[in-house]
């Protein structure tokens, strides 16, 4: 059997070099039977192999974003429901201090267009419900616009490059607040922030048996001055009046999506921010009890993690569910919060 096989293969060998016009000549005698088994036996790992390989489906991890434009042409709706629990803050020294629970509900919606092969856009919009100590509230949150670049795309041993230039638009509550609700009806910032980021992604197919997606994002936002009166997102009191200065800030997302299968994939992303000190200028204003009110705040960083479950009927519909939670932090919350998103290409 072994011998009618090395024969066919050295006919079928002659036949195909003499019909690209390039004869060669038989060896004077064939390759040794262990040499032909090896051969055979590497030939059939390698169909193995393929045989599991397969056409991974992404949606993308719960937080990290993509280094991929959407298609001139098509678009992209993803909405979002954060549930969240903040129910400690981090000290200057990193201890978790309980506090009374902040439970927030954040719905959000992105929608991603494509309008040049280099150029898309992206908008946010998104609404926030507060509770706390019997005192809730519900107004709309910042708004932001985006316009990504892209650099490089995607190649069997090269990653997608992308940058985005983010304009947030002061479109939630931040001032003039109720002193009566704890701080509960600030749903935004104020202030008008810039931020930059350059993306990058990959699938790797080679390494193990299931491929899996990787993703790094490195973002720099620079925020604008804020005018606040009264009690407001940032302390404040009776009579504030002034201008503050929100810290610029710095955000690191990495994530990995493994593939079980073409449709289930397992996500983690893991987050780091830091935000510079928050300054004031101007009349502090007073609290309740007659004394200075404070407005500003010291600088602060937050390290997260968030696992999901995805799941994706086809490769423009996907489904995912998960926790994002803090790790440690300084001059932050300590929080929890269940995520559910849908995307949705077309």
């Amino acid at each position: 059997m072994r011998k009618a096989l090395l024969g066919f293969l050295l006919i079928t060998a002659t036949l195909l070099s003499q019909e690209k016009g390039q004869p060669q000549q038989l060896p004077s005698q064939p390759p040794p039977l262990s040499t032909v088994d090896q051969q055979l036996a590497q030939a059939q790992a390698d169909f193995n192999a393929a045989r599991k390989m397969f056409n991974p489906w992404y949606a993308g991890p719960l937080l990290t974003p993509s280094a991929h434009n959407v298609p001139p042409g098509e678009f992209v709706v993803q909405p979002y429901l954060f549930i969240t629990n903040t129910f400690a803050e981090y000290n200057g020294n990193r201890k978790s201090v309980n506090t009374p629970d902040l439970w927030t509900v954040n719905p959000l919606c992105l929608f991603q267009m494509g309008w040049f092969s280099w150029l898309d856009f992206t908008m946010t919009a998104q609404g926030f419900y507060n509770n706390k100590n019997g005192e809730d509230f519900f107004y709309w949150g910042d708004t932001s616009l985006e316009w990504g670049i892209q650099l490089m795309r995607e190649s069997p041993y090269k990653p997608a490059l992308r940058i985005t230039i983010t304009e947030t638009l002061p479109t939630g509550r931040y001032e003039k607040l109720n002193p009566a609700k704890n701080g509960v009806d600030a749903t935004g910032s104020g202030a008008y922030f810039t931020n930059f980021s350059l993306n990058a992604s990959k699938v790797f197919w080679w390494i193990t048996a299931h491929p899996f997606a990787w993703r790094l994002s490195m973002n720099y936002a620079v925020p604008m001055r804020v005018q606040v009166q009264e009690f407001n997102a940032y302390g404040g009191g009776y009579d504030t009046r002034g201008k503050v200065r929100p810290g610029n800030k710095i955000a690191i997302d990495t994530s990995v999506e493994l593939s079980f299968t073409q449709k289930w994939v397992l996500a983690v992303d893991l987050a780091y921010t830091y935000q510079n000190h928050s300054t004031f200028s101007g009349h502090k204003g007073r609290t309740a009890a007659g004394g200075t009110a404070s407005v500003g705040a010291p600088s602060n960083d937050n390290l997260s993690c968030a696992p999901a479950i995805e799941y994706n009927p086809s490769d423009h519909l996907g489904f995912l569910a998960g926790v994002w939670f803090t790790i440690t932090g300084r001059n932050s919350g300590d929080f929890v919060s269940g995520i559910l998103t849908m995307y949705y290409a077309w």
